[in-house]
């Protein structure tokens, strides 16, 4: 069985590095990488032996348009003749992914599939609904995204198994060795300070919004490191950034996970810094009205601020603070995070041996301690009731 799997970004880079090793290593894999993100501060510091395995194939688009994203992936995937595609997440490459392997005639799995914001105004919602309808197994990362999926959407619940977030497995990789990590030069870090990250259209590209959000962080009593994304770097140099606000240039992964592990709390427009910080057992404050990661919001783990309510930021990150602070680090430690075991990766290549016939190379594993996951021997079953499209024999 021939599969590929497709990235475009550098979330998407980072949460599939603990999956490509284990697929090359079983399969007749190919890494396609579209060139979505391009800049080397984002992408290239990520292909060194120590993080990201290099892609196969780089489409070197440059661009986050659909239309060439999709001509791109249909001239690749036409010449690897691929059974099965594997696509991640939300993001403009993902949906041309799935198109294309649906041009194709591949089986297509989405990987993080039943993650819902309900807001229909975000293009990565509107791309991540589209992605499950073209899919054919959605591989849900909780429960709660399962249920979405099965409950709400309709889909055989059988199809939708939930086997975690790859972003467990990479903050096990990476994450968990933060200390051993040296920092950028010049770069200390304060006993107490806050980690931003902003790059949402939304929050960015209005600089009258942007500036009013800069002005309410600049309100916390707190330094507030910013690994500034280029997109926003570009938005924020005509604007004026607070004293309390060191910005700094995009950094390797390793070295950003220290800083996330070490923060106070993380404030953030992004998805993928949720589910790091609720990984990571640290308080996060989400500068948006909705989110999409609503497990470490039921949790307590993270808290909504949607900005321009002026004056309740820093009650909002006081409040997050001291509820990070009830637990002793002890018990931090030993609290189930909502996203997974780390052992995500392992689940996902159980399952794509079923579909080609194999018996599994080793133990299907279990959810230990997450309530309410689908046992993967059901979706197998699944699987081998549907051979004319879903099974690849031989």
């Amino acid at each position: 069985m021939r599969i590929v799997t497709v990235a475009g970004t550098r979330p998407e880079l980072i949460k599939l590095a603990p999956l490509v090793p284990v697929l090359s290593s079983r399969f007749d894999h190919r890494y396609v990488f579209t060139g979505q993100h391009y800049s080397p501060l984002m992408v290239h510091e990520l292909f060194g032996e120590h993080e990201v395995m290099p892609p196969d194939i780089s489409l070197a688009t440059r661009s986050s348009d659909l239309d060439t994203l999709r001509s791109a992936l249909s001239e690749a995937l036409h010449k690897e003749e691929p059974d099965l595609v594997l696509v991640y997440g939300d993001t403009n490459s993902t949906l041309a992914a799935a198109q294309a392997a649906r041009e194709v005639g591949a089986i297509l799995i989405h990987i993080e599939a039943g993650v819902r914001s309900f807001d229909k105004t975000m293009v990565e919602e509107r791309n991540r609904i589209e992605v499950d309808r073209l899919a054919d197994l959605r591989l849900a990362p909780t429960p709660l995204s399962q249920w979405f999926l099965t409950h709400l959407e309709g889909f055989e619940h059988d199809g939708c198994p939930a086997v975690g977030n790859l972003v467990v497995d990479a903050w096990k990789r990476f994450g968990e060795t933060a200390g051993q990590v040296e920092l950028p030069d010049g770069l200390a870090l304060p006993q107490d300070y806050g980690l931003l990250t902003l790059h949402r259209p939304d929050t960015v590209d209005r600089p009258q919004r942007l500036q009013g959000l800069l002005d309410e962080l600049g309100t916390l009593p707190m330094q507030v490191l910013f690994p500034v994304h280029p997109r926003t770097r570009d938005q924020i140099q005509a604007l004026c950034v607070p004293a309390n606000i060191q910005m700094l240039a995009p950094l390797p992964y390793p070295s950003f996970c220290l800083l996330l592990r070490s923060s106070s709390v993380v404030l953030t427009d992004s998805g993928g810094v949720q589910e790091e910080a609720a990984t990571a057992r640290r308080p996060c404050v989400t500068l948006r009205p909705n989110t999409d990661r609503a497990e470490s919001l039921l949790l307590g783990m993270n808290r909504l601020y949607e900005p321009g309510c002026r004056g309740h930021l820093s009650a909002t990150v006081e409040q997050a603070i001291a509820q990070n602070s009830r637990f002793p680090d002890s018990q931090l430690a030993a609290m189930q995070c909502p996203y997974g075991d780390g052992r995500t990766a392992e689940r996902i290549a159980v399952l794509l041996e079923t579909l080609n016939g194999d018996k599994a190379s080793f133990e299907i594993p279990k959810a230990q301690g997450l309530a309410g996951f689908l046992e993967l021997q059901d979706a197998v079953d699944f699987i081998e009731k549907q051979p004319r499209r879903l099974r690849v024999v031989g």
